[in-house]
């Protein structure tokens, strides 16, 4: 089950959890593909020695190992905690490789990139090609291609986290910054050099937002720590990017934070998969970007992914669960109310959407089908009232209760209405009610 929350217009971002539960597991290695476990494992001493005839050494000449050269000199440029490959089972002259990698600074545990390998050796006579010359010569195990795991069609499929810029960008530009790794290609460079400390503000701003009103920590999930973004201009790489062979597009969608499942369990909970990290995909060519006021458009985009991204890792799913049952209206909610932290005229300002749909009296949809609709006006009214309706919250009760809220809400979704109880001290119909008198009152005219 893939669950998809999309982007409201007039909004900076969305979260998009990838595939409830845990990654399929690599097959077990079967006799006769030791060599590749020795492959593997030479990739990630390369990377770790930074040698680069070392890392492409495996790869066939030509298209492919030119490629590879421009892997390794992305994947250089990045500063990883771990990075390390993983060989499967080879079938049919196909490898299945995991590249297990955690960012510094910004993953709480690692997650894996899926991919698969066509090769040629020993192992893989099955592929009905004759071994290259190179093969021959050196007795040894080749990679003739490199692409994302595929589906039973030969389509890359989706939960296998590639593309990562790293496969796509012939020649990455990162930038590091306190609790930020943000990248772009080399070409949309300049576009990079100036958001970056824009955005290093926002996250700086998220997490000392989020770390004066977080409750304590339950010990087996914790809030992130950094942000790992990708800017990109183009919609068609927008899509693509972790998504194999791309997604439909939302015209309605600035950005999108993806939740990636840790690579395994806590060693403490082996039953329990967590989210290992996020990952942050802007789209530059977004108003926020472009108009005169950007650097505010960077700096409100920026809280709002980055408060997704704060409270994705909290998420944690047990063998036992079959739904996800979070309420979109809190998660988008959160995110708009610590992207207009302090700005409380503007946040007003947006409940002008009112005017151009109904309103019910009731607190947005927590149905993920019903909240991301694919009206203009109708989703931006969802966020807006989602945010408000947590802002409602904190002047009543605290920032604190907003937090503990949320973070219930990621950590225990089944409890919302008892959630809702314990921030506020009423039932979730009298807090709608109490609210929805106060958007009424702020908005006159209201249909």
């Amino acid at each position: 089950m893939v669950v998809v929350l999309l982007l409201g217009a007039g909004v900076g971002g969305v979260v998009l959890l990838r595939t409830i539960g845990r990654q399929p597991r690599m097959e077990a290695l079967k006799s006769g593909a030791e060599p590749w476990v020795k492959v593997t494992e030479g990739l990630t001493q390369a990377l770790a020695a930074k040698d680069e005839e070392a890392f492409v050494k495996q790869f066939a000449a030509g298209p492919t190992k030119e490629k590879q050269r421009k892997v390794f000199r992305n994947l250089v440029k990045i500063p990883w905690e771990k990075a390390s490959w993983e060989s499967g089972l080879v079938r049919d002259g196909r490898l299945s490789v995991k590249f297990v990698h955690q960012v510094k600074g910004v993953d709480s545990y690692p997650i894996a990139e899926r991919y698969e390998w066509k090769v040629l050796g020993p192992d893989s006579t099955s592929s009905g090609k004759a071994p290259t010359e190179a093969a021959i010569a050196d007795g040894a195990e080749v990679i003739t291609e490199v692409g994302g795991t595929t589906n039973g069609e030969g389509k890359t499929m989706d939960d296998g986290y590639y593309p990562a810029p790293w496969d796509l960008y012939d020649e990455l530009s990162v930038q590091v910054r306190d609790h930020l790794v943000a990248m772009s290609d080399k070409a949309q460079e300049a576009e990079l050099n100036r958001d970056v400390d824009v955005m290093a503000r926002a996250a700086a701003d998220d997490l000392a937002a989020w770390r004066k009103c977080a409750p304590a920590p339950t010990g087996k999930t914790a809030a992130a720590a950094g942000f790992f973004v990708v800017l990109e201009r183009s919609r068609d790489v927008y899509n693509k990017l972790y998504h194999g062979d791309g997604r439909p597009n939302d015209s309605l969608e600035a950005g999108v934070n993806m939740g990636f499942w840790a690579d395994s369990p806590p060693e403490s909970d082996p039953d329990l998969t967590v989210i290992g990290g996020s990952r942050i995909v802007m789209d530059t060519t977004d108003g926020r970007f472009t108009g005169k006021q950007w650097q505010e458009g960077v700096t409100n985009i920026g809280r709002h992914e980055m408060a997704h991204a704060i409270v994705a890792t909290l998420t944690s799913w047990s063998e036992s669960s079959t739904t996800d049952t979070r309420k979109a209206w809190v998660s988008e909610g959160f995110a708009e109310y610590m992207a207009l932290r302090g700005k409380e005229d503007r946040a007003r300002q947006d409940l002008a959407v009112l005017k151009q749909v109904p309103f019910d009296g009731k607190l947005p949809p927590g149905e993920r089908s019903s909240f991301y609709s694919y009206d203009a006006a109708r989703r931006s009214a969802n966020y807006t009232l989602a945010a408000d309706a947590l802002r409602y919250m904190a002047s009543k009760y605290g920032d604190a209760k907003v937090c503990g809220f949320v973070a219930g809400q990621y950590t225990r979704p089944e409890e919302y209405e008892q959630q809702i109880t314990a921030a506020t001290g009423q039932p979730v119909e009298e807090f709608q009610s109490a609210w929805a008198a106060h958007v009424r009152s702020t908005v006159q005219g209201l249909r």
